[in-house]
């Protein structure tokens, strides 16, 4: 690199003044090395002084110290909280008016000649109908429900018996092992009715049973409906809003069947005896004329089923205000 040169020394001063300028521009990037080193030990010294005084760290953040400072008015309260606070007061609303109101709404529909035709037709049917598949199963028979009519085998099924108590045990075990007392003691439950009805009952009175189950089971079955309004948060049922359609369902099922034999204590002529096209006798006719129950018994058994049900469901009813408003005071 050629210049101008000092006359004293002979140095180029243009070879000078780089080295000057490298020189500057290294000093100072050993500065900035140095000031990062420190700060980083900074830090370094402050964690480790506060991890040994379980303490949390002097130093914060640039972002977090960043955020606005909370208003001690609102401090503590969330939108989080304001959701589940207005979901509880909604769900006490609810557990209060429902259960009642879908109640009413299904018998005045059984009562009113053109609807009741239409809700049997579309929505009680098929629960009968599961009614009497049920309590086949439970008897220890194949059964296998359609829209009309109900197929069951002639003679007890040694794999359906198996099945369905393999069933139950296995929600017995589950129960069992998930610490779940409800499931284990409704396996039990279950695994206690199928051994009365599968070996307890000579074979005609667990046909007739199965014929009983028609009306009985619409009951049950709608009671149990209903009560999956009170399933749990997070449940499947819940999150996906199908307990609206089974409460719809659950209180057409069972009105249909009480209204019918609470009615029939006083109007006989309620009983729907006869025979049915392509299927045979009704079920009253095959209770009376075929297995010898008499009309009382009919009755008696049916508005019993009904009423025991009414008062489960009354005691679901009263223990879900309770949960709710437990949840509300909370």
């Amino acid at each position: 690199m050629d210049g101008p040169e000092c006359p004293a020394c002979g140095v180029i001063y243009l070879r000078a003044e780089v080295r000057a300028a490298t020189r500057q521009a290294e000093a100072r990037e050993h500065e900035a090395r140095e000031a990062a080193r420190r700060e980083a030990e900074d830090q370094r010294q402050a964690l480790h002084e506060a991890l040994e005084a379980h303490a949390a760290p002097t130093f914060v953040p640039p972002l977090v110290a960043a955020y606005p400072t909370p208003d001690s008015a609102t401090e503590g309260i969330t939108f989080h909280d304001d959701e589940v606070g207005s979901e509880d007061a909604l769900e006490a609303r609810l557990r209060l008016a429902v259960l009642p109101v879908a109640l009413v709404i299904a018998f005045l529909a059984v009562r009113s000649p053109g609807l009741h035709g239409m809700l049997r037709i579309f929505l009680t049917m098929p629960v009968h109908e599961l009614g009497h598949a049920v309590t086949a199963w439970f008897c220890g028979f194949s059964a296998t429900p359609t829209f009309w009519v109900t197929h069951v085998s002639r003679d007890r099924s040694t794999f359906m018996t198996l099945l369905l108590a393999g069933l139950s045990g296995a929600l017995v075990w589950q129960g069992w092992k998930r610490r779940r007392w409800t499931w284990l003691g409704v396996g039990a439950g279950l695994l206690v009715a199928q051994a009365v009805c599968t070996f307890g009952l000579t074979h005609a009175q667990a046909k007739a049973l199965t014929f009983f189950g028609g009306d009985a089971g619409l009951m049950v079955l709608g009671a149990l409906l209903m009560a999956t309004f009170y399933v749990p948060w997070g449940h499947y049922l819940r999150r996906h809003q199908l307990r609206w359609g089974f409460v719809a369902i659950g209180a057409a099922a069972f009105m249909d069947g009480f209204e019918q034999w609470w009615a029939a204590r006083t109007d006989v002529d309620r009983i729907p005896f006869g025979r049915i096209e392509g299927v045979g006798l009704s079920d009253p006719s095959t209770l009376v004329d075929v297995y010898g129950w008499n009309i009382s018994r009919v009755i008696h058994w049916n508005v019993t089923v009904g009423v025991v049900c009414l008062l489960a469901l009354g005691a679901l009813y009263l223990r879900g205000l309770w949960t709710a408003r437990a949840a509300l005071r909370g």
